[in-house]
């Protein structure tokens, strides 16, 4: 019976309404691992209410074209609006080594915002989703990584 399950599970992902387009195909597998560096600073006072915007404007800025990069996320605290948090993610075959040879460009990006950093970590980071690009830049369809069954839900329990 759980053979059968994991038949009808390859089945339904191929029919899947977010299974990957071909556009996006290609990138399906790696998407799926991300690379995430994360950087918590303390942004200076007279900087906090713009770091927010300024921030993924000027990360997108300076990593467009550099490979591996795929997008940043800017989190702030809401109880201490100059706790920041930089999220940027990086995949591909070489997402690890990008990362790292790109974190001091991150720090110099930030300098300007920055009054101290608190810590920078590296994580593993595996998606459920992702966001297809397409070749000129624009972001397109969301495709789920994961099986989902919203075409009919009621197959994965049939007898």
């Amino acid at each position: 019976m759980e053979f059968e399950s994991q038949a009808r599970s390859s089945q339904r992902i191929a029919k899947d309404r977010f299974a990957p387009s071909a556009a996006a195909s290609s990138c399906h597998a790696a998407a799926a691992s991300l690379t995430a560096l994360s950087m918590d600073f303390v942004a200076k006072p007279s900087e906090a209410h713009r770091a927010h915007l300024a921030i993924p404007a000027a990360v997108a800025g300076t990593m467009k074209g550099v490979a591996g990069y795929a997008g940043c996320l800017v989190m702030v605290s809401d109880q201490e609006a100059r706790l920041i948090t930089l999220i940027t993610f990086w995949i591909g075959e070489h997402r690890a080594k990008s990362c790292r040879e790109n974190e001091r460009w991150l720090r110099k990006l930030l300098a300007p915002y920055l009054e101290g950093c608190l810590r920078t970590r590296t994580f593993a980071t595996h998606r459920a989703e992702m966001i297809e690009i397409r070749s000129n830049g624009e972001t397109g369809d969301v495709h789920s990584l994961t099986p989902t069954f919203a075409d009919e839900p009621s197959a994965l329990f049939a007898a």
